[in-house]
């Protein structure tokens, strides 16, 4: 904790007042004396700087060697245990604390505890202001009631819930390290994988485009080319007419010339029928190239691949996670039309159940928000994160369904013979199946059985430990098992106060909790699995399962047609 200095007053005086951790002022001396860098106490108080030469436990001083051999002399002082500080790490120098002073008679020792004020006090204090007071003892006396009492247990394991809070805070910050690691390295594959798949579908697109450049080049440059011969062939015609019509204007006889000229008039005239057609017939091609308005748009418009968006969102660590849940009152809700057979809660608060179908609810449960019909009587229902679950359908296997927009969907399913339950763990589903556990693992986006574990009883219902292993119950009876994921026992408890088990859940803390439909309890187990007390004896009308929310300070029961919320903050 951190005090913050007035303003109205200087530090050296405003430091004299705040009090002495003589706990810590006694851990400072024992470690200066180890370390050879203690001072005569004796001697300081003259103020003179002697080096310490041994140890008093019986004074809890630092002595030279000039005071070390008066105390050995001294009558009062020659049975004091002294203890050379140079041996320090063959002797054992036992801690002792420093004195505590009163801090209205500065000079004195608090010897004293008055209980009618709860103020320690020193024997002058006792005579001037606590002489009347009925309840004066011995500070001894005191020190030691306090240490027996409830309130000091209870301190202790307030104290060791607020290490558990931080343990859970900084392996909440690791996890969520490795997270935003994992984060990080998923938004680069998946830019890399669109920068890919856009210059593959640009490359595809311009290598269309190529193709059909020279399929164009194929089917228009030859019908030009033949045009153009063509009209070779017309200039080499018209340069033989024309030869011909120089030699016979020159030479010809006058029939020949005549005739002749008859002849060359007649191609004179095809040529201009030819060159009329020709003109209207011959058309000049040009080819354009006119670009995707939605690739122009892409490049003014698109100016960046994405964006990154930050979200800071509530951390699952649950603060003092010890709470008694039997002095907790339930949070008011809606009665349900059906038997609640498996019960989760999300982030936003509201409620998925299983009853004849799988609903998703309001916080209140008065809305159905959203349903999905199911081939069969579900049971056991969980959640895998925040969106995604699954449920039990007795005779079918599990149905794997995704909550979004208030919507609630169904994904896949996984084809199994499935008793009541199952559990989530690392990728894969632990399905209770008969007096086997059945594990599936995702292949090639679908789920297939790897392997099997054989327990001796029909498993009931399901809840995964922290420690990778999982409880389960004997469905109507009264044991709770928990083994490891290979089946190795961990432990067993029964109870005769513990009938017809079904629902079974861990909070953060590893504390197990067991529902008892006929005996309409609640046994809350410790990680070891003994009895910690029993909730709701009585209270409750046929609990069928528990569930805690992510964070650990929210815990929903289904019992019949009710769904009773409770939290724990």
């Amino acid at each position: 904790m951190f005090v913050s200095k007035p303003d109205d007053i200087k530090v050296e005086e405003w430091s004299t007042k705040l009090p002495t951790n003589h706990i810590l002022v006694s851990l400072i001396d024992m470690n200066e004396t180890k370390s050879g860098k203690k001072l005569c106490t004796a001697c300081e108080r003259e103020n003179e700087t002697e080096s310490a030469f041994s140890w008093c436990v019986n004074c809890s001083e630092a002595l030279c060697n000039t005071c070390d051999r008066y105390h050995r002399k001294t009558k009062a002082t020659k049975s004091h245990k002294l203890v050379n500080i140079d041996d320090h790490e063959t002797n054992d120098i036992p801690l002792k604390f420093a004195d505590v002073f009163c801090t209205e008679h500065p000079e004195k020792r608090i010897k004293a505890y008055c209980n009618d004020h709860s103020a320690v006090c020193c024997m002058t204090c006792v005579m001037l202001k606590h002489r009347k007071c009925d309840n004066v003892g011995s500070i001894e006396d005191a020190a030691e009631e306090m240490k027996q009492s409830n309130e000091v247990k209870e301190f202790e394991d307030k104290l060791k819930d607020f290490k558990t809070s931080l343990e859970a805070f900084v392996q909440n910050r690791i996890d969520n390290l490795q997270n935003l690691d994992a984060d990080i390295e998923r938004i680069k594959l998946e830019v890399d994988i669109l920068f890919k798949e856009l210059s593959e579908h640009l490359e595809e697109l311009k290598t269309n485009i190529r193709l059909e450049i020279a399929k164009l080049e194929k089917e228009i440059k030859p019908e030009i080319e033949d045009e153009r011969d063509e009209m070779k062939s017309k200039i080499a015609a018209v340069d033989n007419g024309v030869a011909l019509f120089q030699t016979n204007l020159k030479h010809a006889p006058p029939a020949q010339f005549i005739q002749a000229m008859e002849t060359l008039s007649e191609q004179k005239k095809a040529l201009e029928n030819y060159l009329r057609h020709q003109s209207r017939k011959i058309k000049d091609i040009e080819v354009t190239f006119r670009t995707n308005e939605k690739l122009l748009e892409m490049r003014n418009v698109v100016q960046e691949f994405g964006k990154l968006h930050i979200c800071r969102l509530d951390t699952d660590v649950m603060l003092y996670p010890t709470v008694d849940m039997r002095s907790v009152e339930p949070i008011p809700t809606s009665d349900v039309e059906f038997d609640v057979e498996g019960v989760a809660l999300l982030r936003n608060r509201n409620v998925v159940l299983s009853c004849e179908t799988i609903e998703l609810r309001d916080p209140e449960c008065r809305s159905v928000l959203s349903s999905l019909a199911l081939p069969n009587c579900p049971r056991g229902l969980k959640m895998i994160g925040d969106s995604e679950g699954a449920v039990a359908v007795q005779g079918h296997g599990l149905v794997l369904f995704k909550v979004q927009n208030n919507q609630i969907r169904k994904v896949s399913e996984i084809q199994a013979d499935v008793n009541y339950d199952f559990v989530y763990h690392k990728g894969r589903y632990y399905i209770g199946c008969g007096n086997k556990i059945c594990i599936y693992n995702r292949n090639n986006g679908n789920y297939s059985r790897i392997s099997e574990i054989s327990v001796k009883h029909k498993i009931g219902y399901m809840a995964l430990r922290d420690d990778s292993s999982l409880c389960y119950t004997v469905y109507g009876g009264n044991i709770v098992y928990c083994v490891k994921m290979d089946g190795t026992p961990v432990f067993t408890y029964s109870s005769k106060a513990l009938l017809c088990t079904v629902g079974v859940s861990v909070d953060r803390t590893g504390f197990i909790y067991v529902c008892g439909y006929e005996s309409e309890n609640i046994h809350q187990l410790s990680q070891e699995g003994k009895l910690q007390r029993i909730i709701f004896n009585n209270l409750i009308a046929g609990p069928n399962c528990i569930t805690f929310n992510a964070r650990g300070d929210e815990v929903v029961i289904g019992c019949n047609r009710k769904v009773l919320l409770f939290s724990l903050k």
